[in-house]
């Protein structure tokens, strides 16, 4: 069944792409995911089982034929989806690799070259955030890949500099200007937020966010706004995983030139 308006019909072939098996393919869900997702269908002891048994193969279900509905199942693309990120977050680097770019060669050439370009490279895109106890959950389809990649990729990178409201054009370029002169790409994880850190004084912000929600009037705002500008700059988005294993991803030139062309373009905005 389908919901449609404030009522369910059943799905039609005709008018449903979802009714077919090709949309599934042209879509880029992968089939473990569309196998859990109708397995929730199908058994609704299923969902408390995979909470239980995260890790175990889908044969391992106990499958009863007694919990089947014997009311049409309604079919849920969000719910779908959701399913789908909790699958490719199990997945290591290699085998979401593996999967994209066999779904790009067919429906997606310009990603599939983009990817297939340096195997390693996007490897590594991939391998943010994954592992762990809460993997990051980016895309539920491979459709969505190109995307989520587009900023490590000259050929699919845009960025429009839409920085936080707080933060006015002549505050952006002076934090990109000033970071880029303390820029150092060789800085570990804890030399590198020390640098941002050290910028944000001069320019009125607090490195203490724990200072600045006790004296908001004081600042113009805290490290978490001057990151997130740098971010900005890098990336062209608000939210990524994390920035500094990004920049070490697409490297000291490339993050140098976007650095430059940041800070131009919003020099040239603010005056």
């Amino acid at each position: 069944m389908k919901e449609e308006g404030t009522g369910k019909r059943k799905l039609s072939k005709r008018k449903d792409p979802e009714a077919a098996v090709s949309y599934y393919d042209e879509m880029g869900y992968p089939a473990q995911s569309v196998r859990e997702y109708l397995l929730t269908l199908a058994n609704s002891s299923f969902e408390q089982w995979r909470k239980a048994n995260k890790t175990e193969p889908q044969s391992s279900f106990p499958f009863n034929l007694k919990k089947m509905s014997v009311s049409g199942a309604l079919f849920d693309l969000v719910k779908l989806d959701d399913v789908s990120k909790n699958v490719i977050a199990g997945f290591d680097a290699d085998t979401v690799y593996e999967l994209v770019s066999e779904w790009a060669e067919k429906y997606d050439r310009e990603l599939y070259e983009a990817l297939t370009r340096d195997s390693e490279y996007a490897k590594k895109i991939f391998s943010l955030g994954r592992g762990g106890k809460k993997p990051r959950k980016d895309f539920s389809k491979w459709s969505e890949v190109k995307d989520y990649v587009a900023y490590f990729y000259t050929e699919f990178y845009k960025n429009e500099l839409n920085m936080p409201e707080n933060v006015s054009a002549a505050d952006a370029a002076e934090i990109i200007r000033r970071y880029s002169e303390t820029y150092n790409p060789a800085d570990d994880k804890d030399e590198w937020f020390g640098a941002i850190k050290s910028i944000c004084e001069p320019l009125g912000y607090t490195p203490s966010v724990k200072d600045y929600k006790a004296q908001p009037d004081r600042f113009k705002g805290h490290v978490g706004d001057v990151s997130t500008v740098i971010r900005i700059a890098v990336t062209g988005r608000q939210n990524t995983p994390d920035l500094y294993d990004v920049m070490n991803i697409i490297g000291e030139e490339e993050i140098k030139r976007r650095l430059k062309s940041a800070y131009e373009k919003l020099n040239e905005k603010a005056n």
